[in-house]
């Protein structure tokens, strides 16, 4: 997980199981605290996500944070950030130990451009994306839905490789939904439009590629596909007009509009069935050539 020090820690100093000395936090979110820390065995810094003290007791947040290592580890060798161990803590509290990453967010990487008056290109995105795809790809075979793809939860790593965080709200399809009737799960801007009905069993891959090519979008178009408040983005992302790429850069081709009207239909049977027929789609529109014919 990312290196970012923020204030407010609790547990810094506490060794889990004689073996992972929490030394500062770093990240909070709605599931739990990341902490920095010391492997004292192996002498390496790791990430390691403690679930919140609240939900320490909670049946149901625990299986969330089991399931999110389990997503992970089916995921060894692709970019979802890696996972080395689970343990938990003197007071009872789940954690999982993840590798420490450096670096920024894809939401932080493109605002630092924005400011630099710097605009990214369809073969500058391509490093970013393609294994984000990969990744996905992967996910889907082994059932596994992320339903959170959004640029906080892309990773840019120093040097240029990316990775995949926070499987918090992954769905096994295989498995009984964890996710209750009426609740939703994922991030308003970046929400696919079956998602807002609060049903998670009708959700399938392609709540990821509504995800994935909103984040395209947002990485080209300066912005979100939509914006506003929660009401309003319910309303523009299940019966809204799509938006046009082109007419945010001119620069890039025009043939990008239809990509984006399938990439982000509002009914998913009239989107892409997976993403990397979204992401090759998106090649050919943009002009990027298949690695095969480049010289």
């Amino acid at each position: 997980m990312a290196a970012k020090g923020i204030g407010g820690d609790k547990l810094s100093g506490q060794v889990i199981d004689d073996r992972y000395e929490l030394i500062e936090l770093i990240d909070s979110g709605g599931q739990g605290h990341v902490y920095r820390a010391r492997d004292k065995k192996e002498g390496d810094m790791v990430a390691v996500k403690v679930l919140k003290q609240e939900y320490t007791d909670d049946v149901e947040w625990r299986e969330r944070m089991f399931r999110e290592a389990r997503a992970l580890s089916l995921l060894t060798g692709t970019a979802a950030v890696k996972v080395y161990d689970q343990k938990w803590t003197a007071e009872g509290a789940l954690c999982i130990v993840m590798e420490l990453l450096t670096g920024v967010h894809l939401d932080d990487y493109l605002a630092a451009l924005h400011r630099l008056g710097r605009q990214l290109s369809p073969q500058d995105l391509e490093a970013l994306i393609a294994p984000i795809v990969h990744t996905l790809e992967v996910a889907h075979r082994n059932n596994i839905l992320h339903r959170d793809i959004k640029p906080a939860n892309i990773y840019v790593l120093e040097g240029g490789a990316v990775r995949l965080l926070d499987f918090g709200f992954a769905k096994f399809t295989h498995l009984r939904p964890m996710t209750r009737y009426g609740q939703i799960a994922g991030s308003p801007s970046y929400l696919a439009p079956e998602s807002w009905g609060g049903d998670s069993k009708v959700l399938d891959r392609r709540v990821d590629v509504y995800g994935l090519a909103a984040v395209i979008f947002r990485a080209l178009g300066n912005r979100p596909p939509f914006v506003g408040d929660p009401i309003t983005l319910l309303k523009l992302a299940t019966r809204g007009e799509r938006p046009s790429l082109h007419a945010l850069r001119p620069d890039l081709p025009a043939k990008l509009d239809d990509w984006v009207q399938a990439a982000l239909a509002a009914n998913p049977d009239e989107r892409f069935d997976g993403v990397a027929g979204m992401w090759n789609a998106f090649k050919i529109a943009s002009g990027l050539k298949p690695a095969w014919q480049r010289s």
